[in-house]
């Protein structure tokens, strides 16, 4: 069948798309500090031909270095939010898919990588001690979703995370992925994925995966329009494909970080953030007169 981008007619039934070949995606390698992060990743091919991506420089050094911005503002500190991150984006890719027969796009995934430096933490802290992890990753979940409540709904939060927090075990530094899940009456449907790892006592690496079926519509009216396998297929892959070399300096923080403890995983169960003030009964309540 043509999986192609033109569209000229609207799809009938189940659409099973079709995206980039992993088989062919290049290999992106960058080193930073001294460590040497490494994936597969196939060619940006966007829905938009004007959206465009970024891949990492080779390496990162003092005469080339990379930048970390700071996002926090008045907003942020309004809402009660510590100044806890500087952020650089280290890597941005879209990749559409298309329906057979003419009929478009009709999917599309984003990846959104980032490195992120902890500042405001005790300066003894090492994102390599498990505990530690848990704690940056809740809170930086809090920075981006604990303001989103729904004020026609009693207040009650828009999104839950984590949610289906697994672990990795590929990877020589612990490393968890995680699902973003918002309620079934918000805009926002994409359930977003997102993977975790250390890479230094005050660095982790973020990744941020957007499967998107392109209309605004209940999870459950998409599951009958668009088969979301071939999306997320790309998304496992990409995943699967993530390499990790630490530098000496960063093996020992690792060691240090790791030094005494007897159970040096993280958590195999990490249950949902509450971030409204409204009782699970309230809650159904409120739901339950939409």
């Amino acid at each position: 069948m043509f999986n192609v981008s033109l569209k000229l007619r609207e799809p009938k039934g189940l659409v099973v798309p079709e995206g980039p070949s992993f088989k062919w995606a290049r290999t992106i390698r960058s080193e930073f500090e001294g460590t040497e992060i490494a994936f597969k990743a196939p060619k940006h091919s966007p829905k938009r031909s004007n959206h465009k991506g970024y891949v990492p420089e080779r390496r990162y050094n003092e005469s080339n270095p990379l930048t970390f911005r700071n996002y926090y503002d008045e907003e942020q500190a309004a809402r009660g939010l510590p100044d806890l991150w500087r952020k650089a984006d280290f890597f941005y890719h879209s990749w559409a898919f298309n329906g057979p027969w003419f009929t478009g796009p009709v999917g599309e995934l984003n990846l959104m990588f980032r490195l992120v430096r902890v500042v405001n933490y005790p300066k003894d802290m090492s994102l390599f001690h498990p505990r530690a992890l848990e704690l940056v990753i809740g809170d930086y979940l809090t920075d981006m979703y604990s303001y989103h409540k729904s004020e026609t709904r009693g207040g009650i939060q828009v999104f839950h995370a984590p949610i289906n927090w697994q672990i990795l075990t590929h990877l020589p530094v612990n490393a968890a992925r995680m699902e973003v899940v918002s309620e079934n009456f918000s805009p926002h449907r994409t359930i977003k994925r997102m993977v975790f790892f250390p890479i230094s006592d005050d660095l982790m690496s973020v990744l941020i995966f957007w499967p998107s079926r392109l209309k605004n519509l209940p999870r459950s009216e998409l599951d009958k329009r668009v088969n979301e396998q071939p999306i997320l297929d790309l998304m496992e892959n990409i995943i699967a494909s993530l390499q990790l070399n630490l530098s000496p300096r960063a093996k020992a923080q690792q060691e240090a970080a790791l030094s005494g403890l007897d159970d040096t995983s993280l958590i195999k169960d990490y249950p949902p953030l509450k971030w409204d003030n409204v009782s699970e009964e309230e809650k159904q309540k409120i739901l339950a007169a939409d």
